[in-house]
Parts: structure tokens; C-alpha cells; sequence
């Protein structure tokens, strides 16, 4: 085996040690990317839910005042009518 063979043998050994080198490199960049990708979804879906919870409350409250308004509108319509 001729010293060329060796050399070439030794530049592929090194490029592929340098492309797995970069490959985990990479890795790493996107699992902390996932990371805090997944601690913001987890922050978007806590503020929909708190965003629920506050339009299910506005709600009742609505529906509250309706029937407020309708039994006041009811009564006054009684008063004019008699």
C-alpha cells in the first residue's frame, strides 16, 4: 500500500469524523430549539386556557344580564300595558 493510499485513507477517516462532529452539532441545535419550542407552546396553551376559563365566566355573566334585561323589559311592558 502506497503512502497516497494511506493519505487518502487518513483525509476520508478525518472528513467523516468532521461531518459526525458537525452532524451532532446540529443535533444539539435542534433539540434546544425543540426545547423552547415546547416550553412556548406550553405557555401559549396555559394562556388559552386562561383565556377560556375568563370567556366562559364573561359568558354566565351575559347570560345573566339577559335575563336581568328581559325580566326588566317584561316588567315595564306590564306596567304600560295596564
Amino acid at each position: 500500500m502506497t503512502p497516497e493510499f494511506w493519505a487518502i485513507v487518513a483525509v476520508g477517516v478525518s472528513l467523516l469524523v468532521f461531518g459526525l462532529a458537525c452532524l451532532q452539532l446540529v443535533f444539539r441545535r435542534i433539540d434546544r430549539l425543540e426545547s423552547r419550542t415546547d416550553e412556548r407552546f406550553n405557555r401559549v396553551d396555559a394562556r388559552f386556557s386562561r383565556l377560556e376559563e375568563r370567556q366562559s365566566v364573561v359568558e354566565k355573566e351575559l347570560a345573566h344580564l339577559r335575563g336581568v334585561l328581559e325580566g326588566l323589559r317584561e316588567a315595564l311592558f306590564e306596567r304600560a300595558r295596564s
